[in-house]
């Protein structure tokens, strides 16, 4: 019996290697242009233009894999403990630390763009502002992503008539403000 299934399996492997043309998808590869004679030279007829095809590279994908901590230690049905090594490592090198605070970058990114989603046109369509005042206005009031959630347009269009009215008394001070790093700012 153990004889037999060698042998099937020695004939499956020498006609796959023969025959593969057929089972697996090759891409067919053409050579054929489509030419015209005009004034006794040959000139393409089919002109493409030239793409270039940005792949993402595995560099985009590995933040998350050097960023990953989560699941470090875990418990087996069978009893012990599971360390994962990887996981492990990223923790504590200094690749894994640069991944990690890439990754709050992404995610800070990703949230400002939901809250300014909502809150430009918001303050477009309720405010009396425009240009640089709009702009100041905008940056200076904006909320948070939780609190955009939380409410209804009711509210938030409360606050923006709120911020509006606090706006209009104290421009110089939060343009002021606004020239100067936030962090930096004491006023």
């Amino acid at each position: 019996m153990v004889r037999i299934a060698l042998l099937s399996l020695l004939f499956f492997c020498v006609y796959f290697s023969f025959y593969r043309e057929r089972l697996f998808a090759y891409p067919m590869v053409s050579y054929d242009q489509d030419t015209i004679e005009k004034r006794g030279s040959k000139r393409d007829t089919l002109r493409l233009d030239t793409v270039l095809i940005k792949s993402k590279s595995a560099g985009d994908k590995s933040i998350f894999f050097w960023g990953d901590t989560k699941n470090m230690v875990t418990l087996p049905h069978q009893g012990g403990i599971a360390v994962n090594l990887n996981k492990l490592y990223n923790k504590f090198s200094r690749k894994g630390r640069n991944s990690r605070k890439l990754q709050r970058q992404f995610e800070k990114e990703y949230h400002q763009d939901l809250i300014r989603e909502e809150w430009y046109p918001l303050t477009q369509e309720y405010s009396k502002l425009s240009g640089d005042s709009l702009r100041k206005f905008r940056i200076y009031y904006e909320p948070s992503l939780k609190w955009l959630r939380d409410n209804d347009r009711y509210e938030k269009i409360a606050y923006i008539h709120r911020c509006l009215t606090n706006y209009l008394d104290s421009v110089d001070i939060i343009h002021r403000r606004l020239q100067f790093p936030m962090g930096n700012a004491k006023l």
